[in-house]
This record gives C-alpha cells, sequence and structure tokens, in this order.
C-alpha cells in the first residue's frame, strides 16, 4: 500500500484553489495534483461520519502546500 505522501502528496504534484470573479470556486491542477485530489476525497468518502474527517489545502507547513495565490480550503467527508 502506497504511504500518505505517495497518495496525498506526491512529488510534482500541483494544485491552485482561488475565486473566480463570479465567486465560483475555481481548482486547477496538473495530472498528479488532481489525482491526489481524488485519493483524498476517496479516502474522505470511507470515513464519512468519523471525527476528523477532513482535509486542508493551505500553503502551510505540513498541510496540503497549494500554488503561491491560493486560497485555503477544508474538505469534510460527511452525510447529508
Amino acid at each position: 500500500m502506497a504511504n500518505f505522501a505517495d497518495e496525498f502528496r506526491p512529488c510534482g504534484a500541483k494544485l491552485k484553489i482561488k475565486t473566480s470573479e463570479k465567486g465560483e470556486i475555481e481548482i486547477t491542477g496538473n495530472r498528479l495534483g488532481l489525482r491526489a485530489l481524488s485519493n483524498i476525497c476517496a479516502a474522505l468518502s470511507e470515513s464519512v461520519g468519523e471525527p476528523g474527517n477532513h482535509y486542508h489545502f493551505m500553503d502551510v507547513d505540513g498541510f496540503w502546500g497549494t500554488e503561491p495565490g491560493s486560497i485555503p480550503l477544508v474538505i469534510y467527508g460527511e452525510e447529508l
């Protein structure tokens, strides 16, 4: 099984998160970045309802370092 960094923060993965002029959230990424986002969402879907079931994207040590100009984003896995 791949480790956390290989699945969720692979070397070379890039994501940029921003708001458009219309106020929409835009996520742009290279192939590795989008695959990592997919892996994160899949993992969150498997632990819906568990405490701490969320993932932070921000440019801070210890979190997914998004590209410059990105806004912070948190994705939650919840039953809606």
